[in-house]
Order: structure tokens, then sequence, then C-alpha cells
């Protein structure tokens, strides 16, 4: 029965282990392609762990909106725009961010 026991809570640390290793990779990936102001995908102001971990799904691209060159960033598993930043020669950005 002792045996047992210990057997499963291996596989228990294991998991958690394998869970924490999954997510430090995804917050690797988003630091490595994004600035923490990029990040902030709901535009509240403030980059959360949750955007920091959706970063490593999201893709970036640049497309011509009304004459102007603006940047889209876009999830990746169907390609519809999570938010786009468009910045003028005034050097104003303007930001839209998509439902």
């Amino acid at each position: 029965m002792g045996k047992i026991i210990r057997r499963i809570s291996i596989y228990i640390l294991l998991l958690f282990a394998l869970i924490i290793i999954y997510y430090a990779i995804r917050i690797g990936i988003g630091f490595s392609r994004y600035s923490w102001k990029e990040m902030d995908w709901n535009g509240d102001g403030s980059t959360s762990i949750s955007e920091l971990i959706e970063s490593s799904d999201i893709g970036k691209r640049t497309i011509r909106r009304k004459g102007q060159l603006c940047t889209e960033y876009y999830s990746m598993k169907d390609g519809l725009p999570v938010k786009v930043v468009c910045k003028y020669s005034n050097n104003q950005t303007t930001s839209y961010n998509s439902p």
C-alpha cells in the first residue's frame, strides 16, 4: 500500500512539473516576441499574466489602413485580428482593439 501511494505522489509531482515547464516555455516565447506594452491585448493599460501567456499564440504583420502603414496583431489559430496599432507621421499612435 505504501508503494502505491509513493508512486501516485511521484506521478502527481511529475504532472505539476510538466505543467510548470509548459507555461514557462509559453511565457518565454511571449517575452521574446513583444514588449510589455505590445502585450496589452485588451487595451486596459496593463499586461496581465494571461495576456503574457496568450502572446505565444499571437502573430504580427504589417497592413495598410486608411492609407497608413499599421501593425496588426492576429490570432495564429484563425488569423483574426486581436489589435491594430497605427503610427502617424506626427508620432501619434492609434490602437484599435478587436472584440
